[in-house]
């Protein structure tokens, strides 16, 4: 698929803009897949799964990719205006713009997000209605922080994982507690992402969306915490409109164990649930 690039002006400040990738399909299509990415400081034009595998879940579809700010397929290092600006809040802003720039072309809007773009999937079926389902794939839990405490625990030497715990902890309750924010670079991320990240309730985001939701997790997940995942499920107020799968042999990134792409059952269960909308 050959994508397109074009820009947007953010309402502020004047000299921002968006960045956006439209992928077109052959013949014209009648339904929109927006593709969000994790949370990773690099252009979504070079991350295979988003540009060439996740398209296949709505192959009738054209297929939307939104720069993070600052960020664009020539980007080498993580940009500084990046780590100022980049937030999950920023995020929705601007994949709100951009859906309300290109909404009346097309009968269906489809979102598919992963890892940090599952948060931001979800926070966008609340924040644009004119969704019409979406999937969010190995998003984590109610509490971010839970979901780092998990990947800690998982991904760092035994010896030292009590002293890299409490290391976050104090940093998570710095942030969390502050009042004024201050200067933050940590994991490629400033004060402002870290401080939505580690307030925000993704239950009650879930709870306050409307339309149909897919919440898909992974049982080999190093990066998020799927037990808390399942309890997030468990204690939604209501599941009318959110269905669950859970892939007991798959990683963060819906993969198998050695595998180098997302798992065909996967594609297969979320290409089912876009097809049913």
């Amino acid at each position: 698929m050959t994508f397109e690039t074009q820009a947007l002006q953010r309402p502020s400040p004047a000299d921002s803009k968006i960045t956006y990738h439209l992928g077109s399909r052959t013949k014209p299509a009648n339904n929109l897949l927006l593709i969000l990415q994790g949370s990773d400081c690099r252009s979504a034009l070079t991350n295979n799964s988003v540009n060439e595998v996740l398209p296949k879940v709505r192959p009738d579809a054209d297929v939307l990719l939104i720069e993070k700010w600052g960020l664009t397929p020539e980007t080498s290092e993580c940009p500084q205006v990046y780590t100022d600006n980049d937030s999950p809040s920023q995020r929705v802003s601007d994949a709100k713009q951009v859906l309300e720039h290109l909404n009346k072309g097309y009968q269906s809007i489809y979102v598919l997000g992963g890892s940090e773009g599952a948060v931001i999937a979800v926070m966008l079926r609340e924040a644009f209605p004119g969704i019409t389902a979406t999937i969010a794939f190995n998003g984590g839990g109610n509490s971010f922080q839970d979901d780092i405490e998990h990947n800690i625990k998982a991904s760092t030497p035994a010896e030292v994982t009590a002293s890299v715990l409490a290391e976050f902890r104090e940093f998570a309750e710095q942030i969390k507690t502050s009042n004024e924010p201050f200067t933050v670079n940590s994991s490629q991320h400033g004060y402002k992402w870290w401080k939505e990240m580690l307030t925000l309730k993704q239950i009650n985001i879930i709870e306050r969306g409307k339309t149909p939701l897919l919440i898909v997790q992974s049982g080999q997940d190093d990066s998020v915490d799927p037990e808390k995942t399942q309890v997030m499920i468990e204690n939604l107020s209501s599941t009318e409109n959110v269905g669950y799968r859970y892939f007991e042999e798959l990683d963060h990134g819906l993969r198998k164990e050695n595998g180098d792409s997302i798992d065909d059952s996967a594609l297969a269960v979320m290409r089912g649930w876009f097809q049913k909308h």
